[in-house]
């Protein structure tokens, strides 16, 4: 049954990965990270970005998370469909609000040069940017990420964490892997959260099933009809 109204609903409820019951989370070293990501063990940023860029340029999906290059699937059609179908739902309130549609801009996710780049992100045109890469996160309307297989886990298990700590107001995450096909929307995100936190990133989450209508908030005040995303 879908879920309507806000309400708390986890992340691996969509993926087969499994959580360990009554475990204390663990304390981090030093700032919070993956287990080996001691920020005072990270390489040499610029030349970690250069890599970045040279793998983006190359064709490939290359994101840095926790100083790491982490080089992602393409896309497969199904996505880059549901992507192009979201984009033709909100393409008049971009117009109408002179909003920008980003498919190679990155998230910048705190507190390094880290960034994960989006299906799609949606920001308005004066949002603030770190370098020529990245756009800040709590600048962004909302961001969105479509599972694949080779993404799912990543898509529902890591980025939320990401996003929320680079403070993106609003994440999408289109899941047509799912039986049946689900889109959820979160918001409200916790800051302070890290890889392995308990606590949820973001304190609001609606899911709905596709054909079911999902509400986004303002900025956008619409009723998302999310059949359209899965023809």
């Amino acid at each position: 049954m879908a879920l309507t109204k806000p309400t708390r609903h986890r992340r691996n409820d969509h993926v087969p990965a499994e959580r360990q019951p009554d475990t204390e989370p663990e304390e981090p070293d030093t700032e919070p990270g993956p287990r080996g990501a001691d920020p005072r063990h990270r390489g040499d940023e610029a030349a970690i970005e250069v890599l970045c860029r040279q793998l983006n340029d190359a064709g490939y999906t290359a994101e840095i998370s926790w100083g790491q290059v982490v080089v992602s699937p393409w896309q497969s059609k199904q996505s880059s469909h549901i992507v192009d179908e979201l984009a033709d739902l909100l393409i008049p309130l971009k117009l109408a609000n002179g909003w920008r549609f980003h498919h190679n801009l990155a998230v910048h996710i705190p507190p390094f040069l880290d960034h994960r780049l989006p299906d799609l992100m949606v920001a308005p045109r004066n949002a603030e940017h770190v370098g020529d890469l990245r756009i800040k996160g709590d600048s962004a309307l909302l961001v969105v990420e479509v599972c694949s297989p080779g993404t799912r886990q990543t898509d529902w298990d890591e980025k939320p964490f990401d996003y929320a700590r680079a403070g993106v107001p609003l994440l999408l995450v289109v899941d047509p892997l799912a039986d049946p096909k689900t889109v959820t929307l979160m918001s409200e995100p916790v800051k302070d959260v890290f890889p392995g936190d308990m606590r949820e990133p973001y304190k609001q989450v609606v899911t709905v099933e596709a054909g079911e209508a999902l509400e986004l908030p303002e900025p956008f005040g619409i009723k998302l009809e999310t059949e359209a995303l899965f023809r």
